[in-house]
């Protein structure tokens, strides 16, 4: 890695111990830099830092400092420097997965191999879970708290907006990640099979059950169980669920021997479980069972500023070391019309959109006739799903071109009565003005002649139609910061037949 990729933080007041930590970490080619006081240290994280150390021979009253603050940056990794006991760590630790112990004095390989451990769990969660918002930043520091505890978990929120993502990362920071994690979507299974897959069997217990057959919860001993759509399992099965959980015991069908199983579970679902349990879809104790702690996704169009961030990262990782990729970045109209969008299918949305565009999208950059196919709604109107028509395909596609020219006919149509209402020496005032004139404009239209500013289009000097139109195209994006979705609705006009004149007059 090239120098200076990553930046540490050591708090310490030791010239010695600065000399220990950046002669170890000299093959990371780092840039360790020394504070002495407590009281730099939040000026010094807000310019960035990769990892902090802490020397834990400090005063209290500096250490208690460090630890009120990094409280508050649950994300960022700590190495406590300990020369003697650890007792000092209990109070600077944070409790957080992130945070590891080292021993004065140092030897090089033992730190090194610290710092790439606790670096490689941060780029471990920051992939996972991208963004930069509040609220994805917010669920990143409640996975490395709750993670290494032994709770169970409820994922709640829309479809395609990640739980199986955070499920994993739970995982992860788990202490368990060793031992294996078993997803099971309880939708997916049929009712009259889905105990079989959760318990598992013994021999004979039912037709062709001719061995002994392991359940999940047996499978995932010493690890997690992830019951995806949760909100789907049958009632039989929610009692021995729950009996499950409350007793950590299986007992397997057509057994009568409970078998013990350290197995923490994690569950989710897009349903509002609380309605399911009032309407006697859902058992309340297992209800409360399974809410020990509730974490809830956000819909992608609650956190549009990360848009742009999943797709960068989509496309880098659908791209890399494949040879048919083609992405090669996307407009600022394009990007404009995804943050528009509502996004119904969520962050599962927007990444098989990525993929498309990486692999079958256009050679060059992304523009937003290349987009829009691929959007579910576009400005609040429907997209119809195909239905059967009788039709040929070539008399489908021939209507569906011929109804696409009456429309671009329809819009050219209302474009150019506006331009020509408003040169007419009998032009009504417009509801709303398609751009303003500034004082400029104004001066020179009342210093010209009378003939000449009532009869615009006699006048041998006249503006074209077209010029007209481009003047008002341009006019128009600038009074709304080149926002072109505004632009177009107060032109009256398609943002479709927007872009195209975009393109058609080289306004890009």
């Amino acid at each position: 890695m090239a120098l200076g990729n990553y930046r540490f933080l050591l708090l310490t007041q030791d010239p010695a111990l600065v000399d220990a930590c950046t002669t170890a970490l000299q093959n990371l080619a780092a840039e360790v830099v020394p504070v002495r006081d407590s009281m730099h240290l939040s000026v010094l994280l807000e310019r960035h830092a990769d990892l902090v150390f802490v020397d834990l021979n400090l005063p209290d009253r500096a250490l208690q400092a460090t630890a009120d603050e990094l409280a508050r940056r649950r994300e960022l990794p700590v190495i406590a420097l300990n020369s003697g006991s650890t007792s000092a760590w209990n109070g600077i630790s944070r409790g957080s997965p992130l945070e590891k112990v080292a021993v004065v004095p140092i030897h090089a390989e033992e730190l090194t191999a610290l710092v790439e451990e606790l670096l490689e769990q941060v780029r471990f969660l920051r992939e996972q879970l991208v963004g930069t918002s509040n609220v994805i930043q917010e669920i990143r520091e409640r996975i490395l708290l709750i993670g290494p505890t032994p709770v169970t978990v409820l994922l709640s929120g829309e479809s395609g907006t990640g739980k199986d993502v955070v499920a994993r990362a739970l995982h992860h920071f788990s202490g368990r990640e060793a031992a294996p994690f078993k997803p099971i979507n309880c939708a997916a299974i049929p009712e009259n099979l889905i105990e079989n897959e959760l318990f598992g069997h013994e021999k004979g217990a039912f037709t062709d059950a001719r061995s002994q057959t392991r359940g999940l919860f047996e499978q995932a001993d010493g690890g997690t169980v992830f019951l995806d759509e949760i909100g789907e399992m049958p009632l039989s099965a929610q009692v021995r669920l729950l009996r499950v959980l409350e007793e950590r015991c299986v007992t397997r069908i057509g057994g009568d021997r409970a078998i013990p199983v350290d197995v923490r579970v994690l569950a989710a679902s897009n349903r509002d479980l609380l309605a399911a349990v009032s309407r006697g879809e859902f058992r309340r104790d297992l209800y409360y069972r399974l809410k020990v702690v509730e974490l809830h996704l956000p819909p992608l169009r609650d956190r549009r500023h990360d848009i742009p961030l999943l797709v960068q990262h989509y496309a880098e990782l659908l791209s890399r070391d494949q040879r048919a990729a083609r992405f090669e970045g996307i407009s600022a109209a394009a990007m404009d019309l995804l943050l528009d969008y509502d996004w119904p299918g969520n962050v599962r949305e927007l990444r098989n959109l990525v993929e498309s565009l990486v692999f079958l999208g256009p050679r060059g950059t992304v523009g937003p006739g290349d987009v829009l196919p691929h959007l579910e709604t576009v400005n609040g109107q429907n997209r119809h799903l195909p239905v059967v028509t009788g039709k040929t395909p070539d008399q489908s596609e021939r209507e569906l071109i011929y109804f696409a020219l009456l429309d671009l006919k329809r819009e050219v149509a209302e474009v150019r009565g506006l331009l020509e209402e408003r040169v007419s020496h009998k032009s009504r005032p417009l509801a709303r003005p398609i751009y303003t004139m500034d004082d400029d404009d104004l001066s020179s239209a009342n210093d010209a002649p009378w003939t000449e500013r009532n009869d615009v289009a006699s006048a041998p000097t006249a503006t074209s139609l077209k010029d007209l139109e481009r003047n008002a195209i341009v006019r128009t994006l600038e009074a709304v910061d080149q926002n072109r979705r505004k632009a177009a609705e107060l032109l009256g006009i398609g943002e479709r037949t927007l872009y195209r004149k975009i393109d058609e007059y080289g306004l890009k």
